[in-house]
């Protein structure tokens, strides 16, 4: 079965896509039959939970779960550190990577992010793409998925 890690912002905040819009991304992946070891991003209350963690042991579980994932998916709409520095990783390790956003909110995401996609130097299979609707996003998810598994 292929393991998916989903990534988001959590402590970047939800001010362009809202946490409950974010959660349907874990169960669009789950839905879909994958395996995904990062699902507690969008949870209610998460925040709090985490604070209960040190920075290495978020960190640390956190790399774990990119190092035993086949490909990375992260939904970028909004920005967050965390995230840009997981889809490094996600890269460094050599692992496919997709970049999802939305359409109409483009100017609010990284240019150099998006750059990555079609760039000389990204050496895994690495794509953005803007969407428009969540059915567009789960049929994006899956072409991705297909085509690098």
């Amino acid at each position: 079965m292929v393991k998916i890690y989903f990534g988001c912002s959590m402590r970047g905040g939800y001010d362009a896509v809202s946490r409950e819009e974010l959660a349907r991304f874990p169960e669009i992946i789950e839905e879909s039959g994958y395996e995904l070891p990062s699902k507690h991003q969008t949870k209610e209350g998460i925040i709090q939970e985490e604070n209960k963690l040190t920075t290495t042991e978020i960190h640390d579980r956190n790399y774990e779960w990119l190092m035993e994932s086949d490909i990375g998916v992260f939904e970028i709409t909004n920005g967050s550190i965390g995230t840009g520095e997981e889809i490094s990783d996600m890269i460094s390790l050599g692992k496919p990577v997709l970049c999802l956003y939305k359409k109409a909110l483009v100017d609010k995401v990284s240019a150099y992010g998006r750059g990555k996609h079609g760039s000389k130097y990204v050496k895994t299979p690495f794509e953005c793409y803007a969407y428009e609707t969540l059915e567009e996003a789960k049929n994006k998810i899956k072409a991705f998925v297909e085509s690098n598994s």
